[in-house]
């Protein structure tokens, strides 16, 4: 069959059989985000374009390269959102979520866009799973934020993790690491890729952040931002870390970690997965953002995971489960006796088992073969002589094994049993 149309390049479908390990992930986020006090909040997916260029960095790879763009009938720029932080923030100002002297807790769930190269794990949209914490700068937040996503791993199963961190300091500390890095990095222009030339002239930590094998081997001489933190920049970063060491949180630091938006400050932290080279979750905090979208001076701190990355990662380890949700019960029945079927279908329904049915006029023989591709683990056959005697057959599919019971105690027995 020639299909008129197919997916675009970089999007895919997420079908039944995949998409019941994308719930099991979401339900699990939303069980421990609970705890933590997170309240859920869903967000446009097209959002005003400025605002991404004004946060994310104008000079940033996904604005320059990735963000989706383009102008509506009203002529507005708008863009297909490219992450959730800004989106959040841009909500919570706009619907007067702040209550002063309280944090508030937010989490998302949904797609993000970037026009990136596709690649396993790495698609044009994708999805995230996140949460935003505003209104607190101590540096005990900080640290409930990272034990948040390590619990989420660790409650998936996922314990061979590693947690990297850093602090990217303050906008105050960066001009003087900024100077240190261009210094540094001048002599070695003509080895850096065309994207980091650029960058050194615009925002040189973001050559920290490049992927280009050429650029890490400089990167990887660089000078430290943690040399050039401002005392209380360099307070809060030693606080962070002593209290994941009293905790017993391993880390390593990675004086690399900028994670490629502008508007992080201070503590940013990423999770990798051992033996598999990935980045499955990271954030940070972005004290400045809230103010920089027309709202008080308020601090932030969040983190975001790739939804696409962690189910790879669960499903080649294994720690996802793979069992099928097939139905409880499939109805066969005589074709004088559609309305019984129907309604008996709806009765056990109401008591939250999985009922299937043949919806055409079929012999019992061949509903009973519809019934095992089905993959139902016990047929009710209704067949009119026995109804008439206030009786029906239970037919266990797997082993064969059938009985006649009565009608009025089939519900009680099969919600007693729970066959």
């Amino acid at each position: 069959m020639k299909l008129k149309y197919r997916s675009l390049r970089g999007v895919r479908d997420i079908l039944p059989e995949e998409l019941r390990y994308w719930r099991k992930v979401e339900a699990k986020a939303r069980e421990i985000f609970r705890r933590y006090n997170y309240k859920e909040i869903e967000t446009p997916v097209i959002e005003p374009a400025e605002m991404f260029i004004r946060t994310v960095g104008e000079e940033s790879d996904i604005v320059r390269k990735e963000m989706y763009v383009f102008k509506d009938r009203g002529e507005r720029l708008v863009a297909l959102r490219p992450e959730g932080t800004a989106p959040v923030v841009r909500a919570f100002l706009e619907n007067n979520l702040y209550v002063p002297g309280r944090v508030s807790k937010l989490y998302y769930i949904g797609d993000m866009f970037r026009y990136d190269r596709p690649q396993a794990g790495r698609q044009r949209e994708f999805h995230q799973i996140g949460v935003e914490a505003l209104g607190e700068s101590s540096y005990i937040l900080d640290v409930e934020v990272i034990m948040l996503l390590l619990e989420f791993f660790r409650e998936l199963g996922l314990t061979s993790v590693t947690l990297l961190l850093n602090s990217v300091g303050c906008p105050n500390c960066r001009i003087e690491y900024s100077r240190a890095l261009r210094a540094f990095f001048t002599p070695h222009i003509d080895e850096l890729c065309d994207d980091c030339k650029v960058r050194l002239e615009n925002n040189p930590l973001r050559i920290l952040d490049c992927k280009v094998e050429s650029c890490k081997k400089i990167v990887s001489e660089a000078p430290s931002i943690l040399d050039y933190l401002c005392e209380d920049c360099r307070s809060h970063f030693e606080s962070v870390k002593s209290v994941l060491h009293s905790l017993g949180i391993q880390y390593t630091l990675d004086t690399r970690l900028v994670r490629g938006l502008d508007y992080y400050t201070k503590t940013t932290f990423e999770v990798t997965v051992d033996n598999f080279g990935l980045s499955i979750g990271g954030g940070g905090r972005y004290d400045g953002l809230v103010r920089d979208l027309g709202g008080p001076d308020l601090p932030g701190i969040g983190f975001a995971i790739g939804m696409e990355r962690l189910i790879s990662v669960l499903r080649e380890k294994e720690l996802l489960s793979d069992e099928e949700e097939v139905p409880d019960y499939f109805i066969a029945y005589d074709s004088s006796l559609v309305t019984q079927a129907i309604n008996l279908a709806k009765s056990l329904r109401d008591k939250g088992f999985i009922v299937e049915m043949s919806y055409t006029a079929k012999s019992l023989k061949s509903q009973l073969k519809e019934a095992d591709r089905s993959k139902a683990r016990v047929s009710i056959i209704m067949k009119e002589d026995l109804l008439g005697d206030g009786k029906v057959i239970i037919k266990d599919m797997t082993t064969g094994v059938q009985e006649e019971i009565e009608l009025d105690k089939l519900e009680v027995s099969l919600v007693g049993q729970r066959i």
